[in-house]
């Protein structure tokens, strides 16, 4: 009997208390804002010119350092920039702006979103170099960065700059690290939206030596590859090709380093197990005996590192280097190509995608890419958009332009990413409390 009645008192108030949950508890309902942070495109350096290829027309963009915060559209599928960067508003489209210098030098890179560390493995700032960094900050405060600078020599006097709201600066690489032939940098913000881009360019007295965008990674790696090195082959003479590598932590390196190519995969001579020097800018030289245009690099450390591959050309008759950074591997994305008709690079051991290109005429041409180790596509001449999914796991990529001026590279990766953000909810209850 007396068992029963615990029971019942026990039942009783369990039914007591879910009913008064049930009475007293509101019903909310988390929203979310989704959108696409507006990414920045770099201004254009004297004497140069560039262009952005964009979706469409009615792409919205500003001026950075304009008098006006207000978006309009672009008008121009391949829109021109002054010498003042703009803020694109191109959603999940990623852009590539083509700078050149008429007959000397060209070079490619992306317009990107704020990123918290940006890493440049490229440039020098000896006799030879006319190279810069410009800074730009798409926010509405001053934004203080700091400036740290590896070299040949070690590690270099970090500088702390200020850049004003709506505005932008240039650094040139003599009055970071004078004198140093190597240098390898990093970009990181205190405050406001900083896009950095290095342009490495030099010369001899007045003969030009070439030029190039040298673009980013966002931190150092174990395991990465550096995807679409051209390989020019010049009456029967191959040229050069340099591994740049810095190891920023506080133990050296062990690196093992995979050359990727038509012709096969194999480990350059001294490249299975050597060791890397922390704290120094190390370059090593590559000169691989392949037939294949284009190859890549998968590097193995024991230690984080950061690394880029300068490659000497002639384009046209006129001698020309580019930089070839790292590459994450590759997500879905769409990029905004109009009048560039790049090759497209791919590295894997099993590479399966595909991708859809849409022409200025507004035809669409579906292409499958597979293969293993290194896979090359071209996109058709008018492309406007091209468009990669169906992704297997474990792919890389990077993208070529040549010119009559010169050649350009583009890491393949999104210039912007999707954010999420919470939607404060409030109801009556707030106001009665």
């Amino acid at each position: 009997m007396n068992i029963r009645r615990v029971g019942i008192v026990t039942t009783g108030l369990v039914t007591a208390i879910v009913l008064s949950n049930l009475l007293t508890a509101t019903v909310g309902v988390k929203k979310y804002s989704e959108s696409y942070p507006a990414v920045a495109c770099p201004p254009t350096a004297s004497g140069m010119s560039a262009q952005v290829s964009t979706e469409s027309k009615k792409t919205p963009y500003r001026k950075i350092a304009g008098k006006t915060e207000a978006f309009i559209p672009v008008k121009s599928s391949r829109f021109t920039i002054a010498s003042d960067p703009i803020l694109l508003d191109s959603a999940d489209v990623t852009s590539v702006v083509w700078q050149s210098r008429i007959g000397i030098w060209a070079g490619a890179t992306l317009c990107t979103s704020p990123q918290g560390e940006q890493w440049f493995v490229g440039g020098a700032a000896d006799v030879t170099s006319k190279g810069r960094i410009f800074l730009v900050n798409s926010g509405l405060s001053e934004a203080i960065v700091d400036v740290a600078i590896w070299s040949e020599n070690g590690t270099q006097s970090d500088k702390v700059l200020t850049v004003r709201a709506n505005s932008f600066i240039q650094v040139r690489f003599d009055s970071l690290a004078a004198g140093q032939s190597r240098l390898s940098v990093r970009v990181t913000p205190r405050s406001g939206r900083i896009s950095a881009f290095m342009v490495d360019e030099r010369g001899k007295g007045l003969k030009s030596l070439g030029g190039d965008i040298v673009n980013s990674v966002e931190s150092p790696a174990t395991n990465f590859v550096i995807s679409g090195i051209p390989h020019q082959i010049l009456k029967g003479k191959a040229g050069s090709h340099v591994l740049r590598i810095l190891v920023p932590g506080n133990a050296d390196a062990n690196i093992k380093v995979d050359l990727i190519s038509k012709d096969g995969v194999f480990t350059p001579v001294g490249l299975d197990g050597r060791d890397v020097q922390r704290g120094t800018v190390t370059d090593i030289a590559l000169n691989p005996t392949i037939a294949a245009s284009a190859f890549s690099l998968r590097i193995h450390s024991d230690q984080p590192v950061v690394a880029g591959v300068f490659s000497s050309l002639t384009i046209f008759g006129h001698p020309e280097f580019l930089w070839n950074s790292a590459t994450p591997q590759l997500v879905p994305m769409t990029l905004a190509v109009n009048g560039l008709t790049p090759t497209l690079i791919f590295t894997g051991e099993t590479i399966g995608l595909k991708i859809q290109t849409r022409l200025i005429g507004g035809k669409v041409v579906n292409s499958t890419v597979t293969g293993s180790d290194i896979a090359i596509w071209k996109a058709p001449s008018n492309s406007q958009t091209i468009k990669i999914s169906g992704l297997q796991p474990g792919i890389y990529g990077g993208g070529l332009v040549t010119s009559t001026n010169g050649i350009g590279f583009f890491p393949l990766i999104p210039g912007s990413a999707l954010t999420r953000a919470a939607i404060p909810n409030s109801n009556i209850w707030v106001i009665n409390r």
